[in-house]
């Protein structure tokens, strides 16, 4: 594997390494300024080869989009419909214009941390987040393939999603939404009360109510994918058993009453699947909302309020994850930090009660 030096056009000395790949094909890399660097070069080469780690120089050549054309068909029947639309939205709007055309081994680690902090400037962290990491998929893949070695999406610094304040109702104020929500009281209790996703309860059926343990087998959901809605998987994948209270049991017997096992428990006007509700419209759940008085709030954060009342009556982070669907008790953590903190205020309260009671029985001092 000999080092050669020649003379560029303009005179320049420069050096070039031969050598063979693991197929016994010649390779040249021509341009070192130095003999060094070009005896480097040959080192690193024959390290990679040794070590049975060698890339074909010509596979880093490869353009991004056909990298992703072959992850995003992988993706398309092991994610859910709805995340897999997501994706290939990131991909068309805001990653292939940046990086389709680009060779995979030409792409720096610099640069696609300046492109994730221009995108943060303008979209929202959720989107720069998803666009950052349907690019190291892409990139994953290619090192998976043996066309790259490094990924070079690795480690970028990413924004950070700032927690929305929520609006949580109490009890009152879920019967009082409810009562004015009309035919669709039942439907409001089941949230605010339960914690169905609204996919959750469009998709419910009359044969998914067990009255006599008072629970919802949750098993379907009405899911929106771009223009079209179809009845799939709730998310996370993850079927439930939901407790129900008495008296929102009540209400949902009532809504089944006259229909049969496949029909859907809640239904829009003309039949069918319910139309998601906006706070904001004209519709029903928005007149709901304004009647009762009770602050302004989306159907889906009633799911949160279902949360913070399970909370406050005494359920724990396991409890609360297996009625919302959580995949795991981590989540739910995560996403009602606000509601758990008041638990140690809880804890500390009961220790000091305990204290107090022992120093009383025992007449003693806490040392």
């Amino acid at each position: 594997m000999p080092i050669y030096s020649y003379n560029t056009k303009s005179g320049d000395k420069r050096y070039r390494v031969t050598y063979r790949d693991p197929d016994h094909s010649q390779r040249t890399k021509r341009g070192f300024r130095r003999r060094k660097d070009a005896q480097d070069y040959l080192a690193r080469m024959t390290t990679y080869i040794a070590d049975n780690d060698y890339i074909d120089p010509n596979a880093g050549k490869t353009l991004v989009c056909q990298f992703a054309d072959t992850w995003l068909k992988g993706k398309k029947n092991v994610v859910k419909p709805k995340y897999y639309a997501d994706l290939e939205c990131s991909w068309r709007v805001h990653v292939c214009n940046a990086w389709g055309n680009r060779e995979i081994a030409s792409i720096r680690h610099s640069e696609i941390q300046t492109w994730v902090s221009e995108l943060a400037k303008k979209r929202s962290a959720t989107i720069t987040i998803r666009a950052h990491g349907v690019l190291k998929g892409v990139l994953d893949l290619a090192v998976r393939d043996g066309s790259i070695r490094r990924n070079p999406a690795d480690g970028c610094q990413l924004p950070r999603k700032q927690r929305k304040e929520r609006t949580y109702l109490t009890p009152a104020q879920v019967i009082d939404l409810a009562h004015a929500a009309g035919t669709y009281q039942a439907l409001i209790l089941t949230l605010g009360f339960c914690g169905l996703r609204w996919g959750e309860a469009a998709a419910l059926r009359v044969k998914h109510v067990d009255t006599q343990n008072n629970r919802l087998r949750v098993r379907l959901s009405w899911v929106r994918s771009g223009k079209k809605h179809f009845e799939g998987a709730p998310k996370t994948w993850e079927v439930r058993d939901v407790p129900v209270p008495d008296q929102v049991m009540s209400a949902i017997k009532e809504q089944c009453e006259g229909k049969g096992p496949e029909d859907l428990v809640f239904t829009a006007p003309s039949g069918g699947h319910l139309r998601e509700q906006s706070a904001k419209n004209h519709g029903w759940y928005a007149r709901a909302l304004r009647d009762s008085g009770v602050p302004t709030l989306t159907c889906h954060d009633l799911r949160h309020t279902a949360a913070s009342i399970a909370i406050s009556s005494g359920a724990n982070v396991k409890a609360v994850q297996r009625m919302l669907g959580h995949k795991n008790a981590a989540m739910t953590l995560d996403t009602y930090a606000d509601l758990f903190d008041t638990d140690l205020d809880d804890v500390a309260t009961s220790i000091s009660s305990k204290i107090a009671a022992a120093k009383t029985s025992n007449s003693g001092n806490v040392r």
